[in-house]
């Protein structure tokens, strides 16, 4: 699509981690929906690193800018105040660029306490949109199946997709960003 180029800044789950970005959310979502998407997933990382990798991020020139991230600090036990406010950050700099921010909604994992981090980052992303009017991707939905279960079998090792965990993740992505977008 002409004039549209998106930024997925994110972690591992970003990258495509353990296959590669060829086999990322990312790749498949630009495949479908013939999108321009950069991938900025770097495996590790964490949203205050995202925080200091924005600059990088708007100087490839998107339109829009996907944020994508909180595992790793989830594991580190980082509150989620904390992690609201790097996301707010991140997205009070993206719209003074001119440039539409997009929140995804972490991925669950497998351990109960990092989890209930996890949870927390999202009711922030959350609160975030709504106070700012901000359009979200869920991705977490991927991994829920309709009974509420956490559908492990999409991962790798209870945090990381297996390919069909990130099928199901460019299922999602692809369904809300043709509503972001009106494609």
């Amino acid at each position: 699509m002409d004039g549209i180029l998106i930024y997925a800044l994110g972690d591992s789950i970003t990258y495509g981690f353990p296959y590669g970005p060829n086999h990322s959310w990312v790749k498949m979502v630009s495949a479908r929906l013939k999108l321009r998407i950069i991938n900025g997933g770097i495996n590790g990382d964490t949203v205050s690193n995202m925080l200091q990798r924005l600059p990088r991020a708007l100087a490839a020139g998107p339109s829009h800018l996907i944020l994508l991230g909180g595992a790793n600090d989830a594991y580190w036990g980082r509150q989620a105040a904390s992690i609201g406010r790097e996301a707010e950050e991140i997205c009070r700099r993206v719209q003074e660029a001119g440039v539409v921010p997009i929140l995804g909604l972490p991925t669950p994992v497998d351990e109960p306490a990092v989890e209930g981090v996890l949870a927390g980052y999202r009711a922030q992303y959350l609160d975030l949109a709504a106070r700012y009017g901000l359009d979200v991707i869920p991705f977490n939905q991927a991994f829920i199946a309709t009974t509420g279960r956490f559908r492990v079998e999409l991962t790798t090792d209870g945090c990381h997709p297996t390919i069909d965990g990130y099928e199901e993740m460019a299922e999602v992505a692809e369904k809300s960003l043709k509503k972001i977008l009106k494609i």
